[in-house]
């Protein structure tokens, strides 16, 4: 679904580079994470697979073509994309936020009308309740919603997502990512995530993509890359839910022991 041949990206003339030498194969279906620190690469990698950055050298193909040669306008618009930080339009309402897409798209207002409806009902937002409402009046779970939805408005097969949960607070953020995962499923969506959270990337990846200083340090399904890390920075990422695994265990152990 998505092919990264040699993809390198310099901001200065070659002087360093944010992504080196990159090779990473999306499987169409697949629940792709990019998994890595401030500044591994992550997100330019994301931001080049819609074309907003474009690479220093390399191929890019998504659905069989490369971005190169089509119109980035119009790939941007048949991809879905969950911005860090959700990134609605204060000035319109929630209704007109998630037809955004479907409108430069040249769909009919009734037809836009009954998209909205059936994406507030999947997030789980009454339609009659929610769709004229500003963002100012969400919550930032309500907002997160809203911008999945306004990402699927266009019936995209290919879905990215910058960093989509990590500003919310921990039951809320537990909700929707299996929420959003559901409705990966059930739509049969390819989604490629960003995070910098380990424990995220190991409970939603079909597989997982560990990125450090612009380079692709290990690729492989979360229960490989805990069981046979194949590089030192990958073994030490895979540290950390070791050790809150052990804490909980050890913590659940007490609690369960006779008085």
């Amino acid at each position: 679904m998505i092919a990264l041949a040699s993809v390198s990206k310099s901001f200065d003339d070659g002087l360093s580079h944010s992504v080196l030498d990159l090779d990473l194969g999306v499987r169409a279906g697949e629940f792709l994470v990019i998994l890595g620190e401030s500044g591994s690469g992550k997100t330019t990698t994301l931001k080049m697979m819609n074309g907003l950055i474009t690479p220093s050298s390399g191929s890019i193909v998504v659905d069989g073509r490369d971005i190169a040669s089509v119109d980035q306008v119009m790939l941007r618009r048949q991809i879905g994309y969950v911005f860090q930080g959700i990134g609605l339009f204060p000035h319109l309402t929630v209704a007109e936020n998630i037809a955004m897409v479907p409108s430069l798209l040249g769909w009919p207002r009734a037809d836009r009308a009954d998209r909205v409806d059936e994406l507030l009902a999947l997030v789980q937002l009454d339609p009659a309740t929610y769709r004229s409402r500003p963002p100012a009046e969400l919550s930032g779970g309500q907002r997160q919603r809203v911008g999945i939805a306004r990402a699927l408005a266009g019936r995209p097969k290919i879905v990215l997502m910058d960093e989509p949960f990590g500003a919310l607070d921990p039951i809320t953020r537990d909700h929707l990512q299996l929420e959003y995962l559901k409705i990966h499923r059930d739509l049969g969506l390819t989604t490629v995530m960003v995070t910098h959270d380990i424990t995220e990337s190991l409970l939603l990846a079909d597989r997982i993509a560990v990125m450090c200083s612009g380079t692709l340090r290990q690729l492989g399904e979360p229960a490989d890359l805990i069981a046979e890390p194949s590089d030192p920075y990958v073994a030490q990422l895979m540290e950390t839910p070791r050790r809150q695994a052990d804490r909980l265990g050890h913590l659940i152990g007490q609690t369960g022991s006779p008085s």
